[in-house]
């Protein structure tokens, strides 16, 4: 896609991310004490076990919090990594690029 763009030498990693916001997922605190206001998880929570792919690269994040009603976090799904990012530093970014 880039060598179409540029004549550049050296193309740019590219990293592709799929943000699915219409899931059946939902989320619920265990300890009642990590609530928000309305019983919700707190935002900036990140799920990246149980629920997620046994073997693919994806995860949860709740990024805000809800104002009525139950809060439904965005599912992640990394398709194409050549940044070679880690779970850790991918997350961070995500939750990250929702604030600013």
């Amino acid at each position: 896609m880039c060598a179409r763009l540029t004549k550049a030498v050296d193309l740019p990693p590219i990293t592709f991310v799929v943000v699915q916001k219409w899931h059946h997922t939902h989320l619920f605190p265990t300890d009642n004490r990590r609530t928000d206001k309305s019983g919700n998880i707190q935002a900036g929570t990140i799920v990246d076990t149980q629920t997620c792919h046994p073997t693919k690269f994806d995860f949860y994040l709740n990024n805000h919090a809800s104002i009525q009603g139950t809060s439904r976090p965005a599912h992640y799904h990394i398709l194409y990594d050549e940044n070679k990012f880690t779970t850790d530093g991918l997350q961070m970014l995500m939750k990250n690029l929702c604030y600013t």
